[in-house]
């Protein structure tokens, strides 16, 4: 699966990554804010994006209502991740897109069962 990680803590996505790559066997492209994330879309093409709740430059409820605006990221299963325990806003997360949300760290042996939210 080709997977787009946005995650600005350093140290979790470097763990991330190395979980999903070597361990999952998935192709990972990481970024560290919600602008990087738009602009790596030009040029990868993700089955899934893990989005962090919380970046430095935008929400990822942001992210997500920019991605759904697209309709060539409409089939992308999106997953918002926090790490400030249960902060997600469940009808947030469904009205601008979201298909799934879970506290970090994820299992990420969950990635497989996820399917974009009709």
């Amino acid at each position: 699966m080709k997977i787009l990680l946005v995650e600005d803590h350093p140290a979790v996505a470097e763990v991330s990554c190395n979980l999903l790559r070597e361990v999952y066997g998935h192709e990972v492209v990481h970024v560290a804010t919600g602008k990087a994330a738009l602009e790596a879309l030009a040029g990868f093409c993700p089955d899934m994006v893990l989005l962090d709740v919380h970046l430095p430059d935008m929400t990822g409820y942001d992210v997500a209502v920019r991605l759904r605006a697209e309709p060539k990221w409409e089939s992308v299963i999106l997953v918002a991740l926090t790490g400030f325990g249960n902060e997600v806003d469940c009808a947030r997360a469904t009205a601008v897109g979201i298909d799934a949300h879970f506290r970090k760290p994820m299992d990420f042996e969950l990635l497989s069962r996820l399917k974009r939210a009709a």
